[in-house]
């Protein structure tokens, strides 16, 4: 499902899948930069990869919209 996302962002902007990861782990990397930002608690006392932000993100909207 990961892929589809990173495919489709890809497609939408005209720009390859790992230009869209590139991008995003950059985005990662500065927002870990913060010790008390949220992003930390993902990757297991690393920086995470693009899937696991984005299968996260996915988890908690599957969440929210259980509740």
């Amino acid at each position: 499902m990961t892929d589809d996302i990173f495919k489709s962002v890809a497609l939408k902007n005209g720009i390859s899948e790992d230009e869209v990861k590139r991008e995003i782990e950059k985005t990662i990397a500065e927002a870990c930069k913060n010790p008390n930002a949220p992003i930390n608690k993902i990757g297991n006392g690393k920086v995470p990869t693009p899937e696991e932000v984005m299968e996260h993100v996915l988890r908690e909207i599957a969440k929210s919209n259980l509740s």
